[in-house]
């Protein structure tokens, strides 16, 4: 056996210049090979703190991670080779600081196909390539983002389809669950590839090809507001490509006293005049709902600002703080007590977390706590 001290003391005669006296070919041959051992070993430990990359999933990209685990994830890993999108994600990213990438388990991708018309089964679901390319950039953010950096809104950085996803919290008993795009819940989270993260989701994401001016009209609790919005006729004058939608809840009429569209008109409509004209204040009353832009909660600038709405000339105001307030000082809709007895008065409207950040195809929608107007709501 060749001992280490044997091959220093070989490297030795050859820095010396030394000629190499008495041994022979053999040995020195065998004394370049386990100096080459030796090397590569030191070389590859000084490289690889962790160990072998086999052993380690932090070594791994997202591809390779897809790779080592196909029996678990076979479907999207089935997905992703023929959309193309394996070779992207061994990868890191030219155009941003690596990937996300939120992984749908088989059961996940299951679910899909039975909600889905399209497909009866995965064999199906693998033959529209046109539709899976679109589908696994849509499950990839050209960023690396950690759970810590969600925001109850949505992902400032977009999907490789140029679209935002939408994160949410939830409480499960004592466990904190998070939910993306309100729909898909994060089972395991933060697995740290070299080119990015990978998030383990339960149902598969998809993007919600619905206007908001339809998804109101779909929703039989938004009932008063969305008859409001049609008889308005304000879907002729929707020219944002974008729209934010600020949206009361049929028992937010109720508690003010009404119950059906005809008491909203008699309480609020310019008699005479027709409810599509734009100086109708049913009119103006309808197009204040409707904010200029996408903005998820996470969107509205810190402090006190205002946004254009459809109603010509009536700006909404959004003072984003500790809370978000809308339109504070408008109107008085009530007071808050603390849990010490202290009564404050509720001189502004707030977001209804749990049904904010509804998605849309063109833009957020938001539901909130009490009657929007952009002066004091007429007394009956």
């Amino acid at each position: 056996m060749i001992f280490i001290q044997d091959i220093l003391r070989f490297l030795g005669f050859i820095c010396l210049g030394k000629h190499l006296v008495g041994i022979r070919k053999p040995v020195i041959t065998k004394l370049l090979v386990q100096w080459i051992i030796l090397t590569t070993f030191i070389s590859s430990c000084e490289s690889d703190p962790y160990g072998s990359s086999w052993d380690n999933e932090e070594s791994f990209s997202i591809s390779q991670y897809l790779d080592k685990n196909q029996a678990e994830y076979s479907k999207f890993y089935k997905l992703m080779a023929e959309g193309k999108m394996l070779n992207t994600l061994y990868a890191y990213n030219p155009y941003g600081n690596d990937y996300t990438l939120f992984l749908p388990t088989n059961e996940g991708i299951d679910h899909f196909i039975q909600q889905n018309q399209n497909y009866e089964n995965f064999e199906e679901l693998v033959k529209d390539t046109s539709f899976i390319k679109i589908l696994t950039r849509y499950h990839t953010v050209n960023e690396k983002i950690h759970t810590d950096e969600f925001p109850d809104g949505a992902l400032n950085d977009t999907t490789l389809t140029g679209d935002r996803l939408v994160t949410s919290f939830f409480s499960d008993g004592n466990n904190q669950l998070i939910k993306v795009n309100n729909s898909a819940p994060i089972t395991s989270s933060n697995l740290k590839m070299t080119n990015g993260y990978i998030h383990v989701i339960s149902r598969v994401l998809q993007k919600n090809e619905v206007s908001g001016y339809d998804w109101i009209q779909q929703q039989e609790d938004y009932s008063i507001l969305a008859e409001a919005i049609r008889r308005s006729g304000l879907q002729s004058r929707l020219w944002w490509n974008k729209y934010t939608i600020l949206a009361e809840h049929d028992s937010i009429y109720h508690r003010n006293g009404i119950y059906n569209i005809e008491d909203l008109i008699a309480r609020i409509a310019t008699p005479g005049m027709s409810l599509s004209n734009r100086n109708n204040t049913f009119y103006l009353f309808a197009a204040y709902h409707f904010v200029g832009g996408e903005y998820y909660m996470n969107d509205f600038s810190w402090g006190n600002k205002k946004y254009t709405t459809l109603a010509t000339g009536k700006l909404l105001t959004i003072e984003t703080g500790a809370e978000i307030k809308i339109n504070p000082g408008i109107d008085n809709y009530g007071y808050r007590i603390s849990e010490s007895g202290d009564t404050t008065l509720m001189d502004y409207i707030l977001p209804v977390w749990e049904k904010c950040n509804v998605m849309t195809r063109t833009g957020a929608i938001h539901s909130i706590s009490d009657v929007l107007f952009f002066e004091t709501l007429p007394e009956n």
